[in-house]
């Protein structure tokens, strides 16, 4: 989930890549089935595995790399407690060298009444110094097909103050319009940076189509636009339209 804000007016990426080589969950593949902030698996019980790729990898409005391949494996009981793991392939770290994300989660995703309610934890972990470690807690409340989400988080880097962690949190609502899937997010951390006004803060708008493109396999098209401002009070748009494919299937 690196937080790096590049003033450029306008970024398409269009490239379709294969789907031979593939949580929580920042946009990842479809089949991974993120209410943003928990990556949430397949409601049946037992254990599934997906695997994908997407033509740009972009999480909370937030490029993490170009093509990605992507994967993960999850484990649900019938009362709701999942456990699951998820893996991406991210840009160049620190140490020269293309990284990998692996996220870690657990939780409790059930309906209560006519509501729908989550809580659950996400770890974010990167290879060759991508970034560094995010620990979340993630909560989220739906109703008539809307979801809340709120994920308030600790990042293993100093903050603004000098305190050797920053706290942080993404907020945001999600729901189907009509054949499109749409999430309206916002990011906020307590860090000052050099390239935006109210330091890492952004807001991001997915909208997502998607269909079965051939049995077990999902395709989907999704549009992603993210704003900040720069420390000059600049605006900073960035635009991504993102192609994706993706299958799940049943381990045990």
């Amino acid at each position: 989930m690196k937080k790096t804000f590049s003033v450029k007016s306008l970024v398409v990426s269009m490239a379709m890549i294969s789907s031979a080589a593939l949580a929580v969950s920042p946009a990842s593949t479809f089949a991974n089935e993120t209410v943003d902030g928990g990556k949430q698996p397949e409601p049946s019980a037992g254990v599934t595995a997906n695997i994908g790729a997407v033509s740009t990898y972009v999480y909370r409005g937030l490029k993490q790399t170009g093509a990605a391949a992507q994967g993960g494996l999850d484990w649900e009981s019938d009362s709701g407690f999942y456990v699951g793991t998820w893996a991406s392939n991210v840009d160049e770290g620190d140490q020269g060298q293309n990284g990998l994300e692996i996220d870690a989660y657990a939780g409790w995703a059930g309906t209560v009444g006519k509501v729908d309610l989550g809580a659950g934890y996400t770890g974010y972990f990167y290879t060759n110094a991508f970034d560094k470690m995010y620990n979340e807690l993630n909560l989220s409340v739906g109703f008539g097909g809307v979801t809340l989400a709120f994920n308030p988080g600790i990042y293993d880097a100093p903050n603004s103050k000098g305190d050797d962690t920053t706290e942080y949190y993404n907020v945001n609502l999600s729901g189907d319009v009509g054949p499109i899937s749409a999430q309206l997010g916002y990011n906020d951390w307590d860090l000052s940076t050099d390239s935006t006004k109210d330091g890492a803060v952004n807001t991001y708008l997915n909208l997502t189509y998607s269909r079965e493109l051939f049995k077990g396999v999902d395709g989907s098209i999704t549009y992603t636009g993210s704003y900040a401002k720069d420390d000059k009070d600049d605006d900073i748009l960035q635009s991504y339209l993102i192609f994706g494919i993706s299958t799940t299937f049943d381990v045990m």
